[in-house]
């Protein structure tokens, strides 16, 4: 297997248990219940689309607001570590996307808040795309494309999922959607120790 796909896998792997399509998937489920269809369908297209551009424009841009506040990608490793071992420790307990990043949100308009921001795009997926980008669109067009197309990719995944929620419950089961959810907690906690780690590592803290 080339370095490239390795390196698109990587990249793409960080990013699905980051954002967590099962656990957005059964709070789709859960707050959407009561709903048509076609109203489903509107919620399903304003998650996804405007989750994605937001992933996007911090893909883009973040470097930029780095810059613009005077934060080093250190500091960002360790912030988004922070986050994303938070957010780890809260799936692995709760089985479902943590409280902390909306989980109990109910809105009028529930495509773009909860769902498109903070469940998709929240504070630990917008952390990493920024850190997966080193901080610079620029520095490593393949890492630009990867990253870009992986946001691609996971939000027609989670459009796939809410489209067919339904279906996907009634054939998987919410206690195993749960369960997904628990184990993809244990990764995306082990990615926040990681962050820690590199930073310390370009701050020269640890070999």
């Amino acid at each position: 297997m080339s370095s490239e796909i390795i390196q698109f896998l990587d990249i793409f792997a960080k990013l699905f248990v980051v954002i967590d399509p099962f656990g957005s998937l059964v709070l789709f489920i859960a707050m959407t219940g009561n709903i048509d269809q076609k109203r489903r369908r509107s919620i399903t297209i304003d998650a996804t689309l405007y989750g994605g551009l937001i992933l996007v424009f911090f893909t883009v841009f973040g470097s930029y607001l780095l810059y613009f506040f005077g934060i080093s990608i250190e500091a960002l490793e360790i912030a988004g570590g922070i986050i994303l071992l938070i957010m780890g420790i809260e799936m692995v307990r709760e089985g479902d996307r943590p409280r902390s990043m909306g989980g109990g949100q109910t809105e009028q308009d529930i495509g773009i808040v909860p769902f498109a921001t903070p469940f998709i795009a929240g504070p630990g997926a917008i952390s990493l795309v920024i850190i997966l980008v080193k901080g610079d669109i620029l520095a490593n067009p393949i890492i630009d494309i990867f990253t870009l197309g992986s946001i691609v990719i996971v939000m027609g995944i989670i459009f796939i999922f809410f489209i067919y929620s339904t279906r996907i419950t009634r054939l998987v089961g919410e206690k195993v959607l749960k369960a997904l959810t628990r184990i993809l907690g244990l990764l995306v906690a082990g990615i926040a120790i990681q962050y820690f780690i590199n930073a310390f590592a370009l701050m020269g803290v640890v070999p």
